[in-house]
């Protein structure tokens, strides 16, 4: 079964809201239902005038021998500056060890995360590199 969860961060500090979502969209309408009404900048991450940061997290409550999803962050650093960072979900009992692959042209990172508003995070600073 998956469920959302609502997390809010003002000020270094981070909150969980204590109700849990079936559905993504009814996680959206609790964000975009507060006050000050906060904008969408992904779909897991709102922000709203005052600078506090409101994040949907995704979780997978596990039954038996399901698997667990994971967010991989690929970076790809190429040998004329450019960055390309791309974020994909993995299903996997275990969280898969980073990776590293070095090309002709680019070398190739990915990373792994438990959390979507953690890989979100790393990707920013990835494109920021």
């Amino acid at each position: 079964m998956r469920v959302y969860a609502v997390l809010f961060c003002a000020n270094g500090i981070c909150n969980v809201f204590p109700e849990a979502y079936s559905s993504l969209e009814a996680a959206q309408r609790f964000i975009e239902n507060r006050s000050p009404c906060p904008r969408k900048i992904r779909e897991m991450r709102y922000q709203d005038g005052e600078g506090s940061e409101y994040f949907i997290q995704d979780l997978l409550i596990r039954e038996g021998d399901e698997k667990e999803t994971f967010w991989r962050v690929c970076q790809k650093y190429f040998d004329d500056g450019r960055v390309a960072v791309s974020i994909y979900t993995v299903k996997a009992a275990e969280k898969p060890e980073s990776t590293v692959v070095e090309g002709k042209t680019f070398d190739e990172y990915n990373d792994y995360f438990d959390t979507r508003h953690e890989a979100d995070e790393w990707a920013d600073k990835a494109r920021k590199a």
